[in-house]
């Protein structure tokens, strides 16, 4: 598990942060984890913004 998925977990890291991270780790990860990251970095919007909730 990579920092910016611990950090998601425990809360303290915004997904804003999360993208920024991401942009500057995406090189030393794996494709797999890239997009698994991604899909992280989505729920948590969904979760900060109700509009955008289904």
């Amino acid at each position: 598990m990579c920092i910016i998925c611990i950090d998601l977990a425990k809360q303290k890291l915004t997904s804003a942060e999360g993208r920024r991270a991401l942009g500057e780790m995406r090189g030393q990860l794996d494709a797999a984890h890239v997009a698994e990251v991604e899909q992280k970095l989505a729920d948590a919007e969904k979760l900060a913004d109700p509009a955008k909730r289904p």
